[in-house]
């Protein structure tokens, strides 16, 4: 190795670190497990925000009806179009490292330690944010949990809907 290639390669990695990159050695099926462990995060932080007044006020059943509606979720995502899919993947990646959270909401806390308040905040302000990205985001995390929550049959009596019936 010549030593330009040392000195550049020695500040590139740098780089990547400062920069939160981190370096996956154990495969791709490990990748697939920390996309799933971060989508998880990031809905465990986002659902109750997102149907806040929605949800039951017993904590049980609320408890329940996120659990339900994650899995929904998990189930829904399987059926989108594979760029929507990798681009909530990265999403939910990007929210659930420390640096690339602290420019899209700016906290460097877990977005499950804000208060409701905080994160309804957080998502008004991607929803009116002069930043296209970000009004994608919103409207995308919010048709994806909305489907999932409301594609439910024990939600259609709230909303007067009967599904149709077919021969």
């Amino acid at each position: 190795m010549v030593r330009r290639q040392f000195i550049l390669s020695g500040i590139a990695l740098a780089a990547a670190a400062s920069l939160g990159v981190t370096l996956t050695w154990h495969g791709w099926r490990q990748s697939l497990n920390a996309d799933d462990n971060n989508r998880d995060l990031v809905l465990s932080a986002v659902l109750p925000a997102l149907l806040y007044g929605a949800l039951p006020q017993d904590a049980t059943l609320a408890a329940a009806e996120l659990a339900r509606t994650k899995a929904a979720v998990n189930d829904y995502l399987a059926f989108l179009p594979l760029r929507q899919q990798q681009e909530l993947h990265q999403l939910f990646n990007l929210l659930a490292n420390r640096f690339s959270r602290l420019g899209l909401t700016g906290h460097l806390t877990q977005l499950v330690d804000l208060s409701i308040q905080q994160r309804l905040a957080l998502l008004d302000s991607w929803r009116d944010s002069y930043l296209e990205v970000l009004q994608q985001a919103y409207h995308g995390l919010r048709a994806l949990l909305y489907g999932a929550y409301y594609g439910q049959p024990e939600h259609w009596q709230l909303l007067a809907y009967t599904a149709p019936r077919f021969r």
